[in-house]
């Protein structure tokens, strides 16, 4: 494994930042046993609970979102935790760590009540996991809005539960729910409660669609469904801005997780302060063998930007950043059409027409042509355009 991707977490050597979320994708031994094999640096095995509490799955529970003739834009899931309990995740965070000792293992737990999150606190350092990621955050079977991530006074509480109930003071992860107006006061009272890392974001609250020929869920359970989660790359903008805002706000690591596709997903996480990123969906869609192509996607960008470890990438991007009123209101800019690689489906005339200042116009031989008197620059015509590199904003 290359020594450049090599990372440490809250106190935790990571042999490489590419971690399987808390998902179907870590709920058994055996896929975890070939995630590892792949070459990958972490799991976190699919979230917990204790023996007497009941989890009833429903199904289906996934469905895609999509946007015209393109699937697999998003996907919508109404899963909640794993069916399997602590006694059979202990077992396999034992089997795991003595087969795979130099990977990171990161239990998943969720409970109810104070004594139950101090059992699964206990029982799942006994194990010997690495970290404890404590679910707090997810949407889907939440029924009273009244998940700890959703209240900043919550999230201290139960932060201060499971921090004072280590014996052997395991570095513990609060996962954090996109689905509030202030994402950085509950990272600050997780910070304040004992967490050592937050994990951002969890999925985006959401729903699956109507079926328009018989009005019921596209997601359905005999006609009926429900409010599910959101993930895959339509919510990686959200997670990206979350990263950046957490960054700017807590002193403690955070993992990445929202809609990471591919090495170049990941390289935008880190450039904004992540520091590990977690992958779900993507999984699922390409498989556990998906590993190769990040490690050495990510490894050949450092090596391009001549950054020796990828702790030189976290955050570098961070100074670029700033608040809405400090931007430079005297950039002029003007847009510029590269003819050889128009295909002149004129989706850049409708953006302009409807949607911008009315710059582009469609000349004698049927192609658009910029009106550099009336373009302000807005970029509606090159977000719409269906070809990478035609239009391109230049400085005027």
């Amino acid at each position: 494994m290359d020594e450049c991707l090599s990372i440490d977490f809250a106190g935790v050597r990571f042999i490489n930042p590419f971690t399987i979320a808390a998902s179907p994708a870590s709920n058994t031994r055996e896929r975890l046993v070939r995630a590892f094999n792949a070459g990958w640096g972490a799991a976190v095995l699919k979230t917990t609970s204790v023996e007497q509490e009941r989890v009833d799955l429903v199904y289906p529970m996934m469905g895609d979102v999509r946007f015209g003739t393109k699937r697999r834009m998003g996907f919508v899931n109404i899963d909640l935790i794993s069916e399997r309990h602590i006694n059979e995740i202990e077992e396999d965070i034992r089997y795991l760590k003595a087969e795979f000792p130099d990977r990171v293992l990161i239990g998943s737990i969720m409970a109810g009540n104070r004594n139950d999150w101090i059992e699964l606190v206990q029982r799942i350092e006994e194990a010997g996991a690495d970290m404890i990621e404590c679910s707090m955050s997810c949407p889907q079977g939440d029924s009273d809005g009244a998940i700890p991530a959703a209240n900043a006074d919550l999230t201290y509480e139960v932060t201060r539960w499971i921090s004072q109930a280590r014996r052997r003071n395991t570095p513990i992860i609060v996962k954090l729910t996109p689905n509030v107006t202030d994402i950085t006061a509950i990272a600050k009272a997780a910070e304040r409660g004992g967490a050592n890392a937050v994990c951002a974001i969890d999925t985006v609250k959401g729903f699956g669609g109507i079926d328009l020929d018989n009005f019921e869920p596209k997601l359905s359970v005999r006609g009926q469904s429900t409010l599910g989660g959101l993930s895959g790359p339509v919510i990686k903008p959200v997670a990206l801005a979350c990263i950046a805002e957490l960054a700017q706000s807590v002193r403690i690591p955070i993992a990445g997780v929202g809609g990471i596709s591919d090495w170049s997903d990941a390289a935008e996480f880190f450039c904004l302060g992540a520091t590990t990123v977690q992958l779900c969906t993507s999984v699922m869609r390409y498989g556990v063998g998906m590993i190769s192509d990040l490690t050495t996607g990510l490894c050949n960008y450092l090596s391009d930007k001549e950054i020796s470890r990828l702790s030189g990438l976290v955050g570098k991007s961070l100074p670029y950043l700033t608040d809405h009123d400090s931007l430079d209101r005297e950039q002029n800019v003007k847009v510029h059409i590269d003819y050889k690689k128009c295909i002149n489906d004129k989706a850049c005339y409708i953006a302009c027409r409807d949607g911008g200042y009315n710059a582009i116009e469609i000349g004698e031989d049927d192609r658009p042509r910029v009106d550099e008197e009336k373009c302000r620059g807005c970029g509606v015509c090159m977000s719409m355009c269906p070809v990478s590199g035609c239009i391109r904003l230049k400085l005027s």
